[in-house]
């Protein structure tokens, strides 16, 4: 946690009306990170359980995340201490403690030896939606204990009680619970396969760079090769040739070729290697405020566009603020966040579109 929220949250003064939550919530990482930052200095080892190693290692911004966003107030003074905190910073703390939160459900799950189908949760509602797959009979018999046994491990890792709805989901009857295949359709995958590993083994043998894992399908519909070089290769029609003459025992392939900007893809591969593109989308969607619709990107040709889609009127006086608001966070979060060190310097364009598709200027 950087000390700037550090400083923010120890000048944090606790007001009366605020909710008792709240306030046990936030005393309690200051208590913990006084103890936290003694423990180091004294090189002594100590053995925390997850909710604990949550509690701390996920800073106070997921505490307030979980225990100020669910309140149905806030104060101002602890509504000004949370607006210096930098909204993806908190939704990435957010998702670390959900998926503490599915590690002590799956904790329970596994105990009993069922089958979980889906977990879903909402930290600041504090409500927990888990599918359960088997018979209607069998899932009613169980879930009450279910929820009870869940809420006890949750408390019991300090992350307190949740709202639980327990579901149904239908076991698939195919291998392993996945779908059922023809016999037609396990030979086409099984093709596909020997001809995408036949094809690799010729182009490496060739000399080829693949910009792109090379892609092969053979089914009902199609069957279709997709290979990606750099741009600076010039052998397309001999690589074409090459498709062809691997592909033969296979049947008639449509061929698809690209030339890629090896620059364009080197930067693809080093924001997907913090998932940063997929914080982004998972930020901008849950925040309401935003009134996010949909997300989109590309990285070819550069500089990286990355494209919201909102539901803001741009008619609206506050709409250029929201959108505004938007690409601040985006550009913080590029710009400070620890996952994002290796793409500071990578060129990028932000674009706000409004209901009506146009861009919010």
């Amino acid at each position: 946690m950087s000390n700037k929220i550090k400083e923010e949250l120890e000048k944090i003064e606790i007001p009366d009306e605020l909710h008792n939550r709240v306030k046990l919530g936030v005393e309690k990482y200051k208590t913990e990170s006084r103890n936290h930052n003694q423990l180091i200095k004294s090189k002594k080892k100590v053995k925390w359980g997850i909710g604990k190693k949550i509690a701390f290692f996920s800073s106070a911004a997921v505490l307030l995340f979980a225990l100020l966003i669910g309140s149905a107030y806030v104060s101002p003074s602890i509504a000004k201490v949370v607006a210096k905190v930098p909204y993806f910073g908190l939704f990435i703390k957010q998702e670390e403690y959900k998926q503490a939160v599915y590690s002590v459900i799956l904790d329970v799950t596994n105990e009993k030896e069922y089958k979980i189908g889906s977990i879903e949760a909402s930290v600041p509602k504090r409500e927990i939606t888990l599918s359960i797959i088997g018979s209607k009979k069998k899932v009613n018999s169980i879930k009450d204990d279910l929820i009870k046994d869940i809420n006890v491990a949750l408390v019991d890792q300090n992350f307190g009680e949740y709202d639980i709805e327990i579901e149904k989901q239908q076991e698939m009857k195919g291998k392993d619970g996945g779908m059922v295949l023809s016999q037609e359709a396990r030979q086409n995958m099984k093709n596909s396969q020997e001809l995408e590993a036949n094809i690799i083994k010729q182009l490496k043998g060739h000399n080829y760079t693949m910009a792109f894992p090379v892609q092969v399908r053979i089914n009902k519909v199609e069957k279709f090769i997709y290979v990606a070089v750099p741009k600076t290769e010039k052998r397309t029609e001999e690589l074409h040739e090459l498709l062809v003459a691997t592909s033969k025992d296979y049947g008639e392939f449509k061929i698809e070729i690209s030339k890629i900007d090896m620059d364009a893809r080197k930067q693809e591969i080093r924001w997907g290697k913090n998932n940063i593109i997929g914080t982004l989308v998972g930020g901008l969607m849950e925040n309401e405020d935003f009134k996010v619709t949909g997300f989109s990107y590309s990285f070819h040709p550069l500089p990286l566009q990355i494209k919201v889609k909102t539901s803001l009127n741009p008619s609206d006086p506050g709409a250029k603020q929201v959108a505004n608001e938007i690409k601040g966070e985006i550009n913080y979060f590029i710009q400070h966040h620890e996952k994002t060190k290796e793409v500071r310097n990578d060129p990028y364009e932000i674009h706000i579109f409004g209901k009506d598709k146009k861009e919010i200027n």
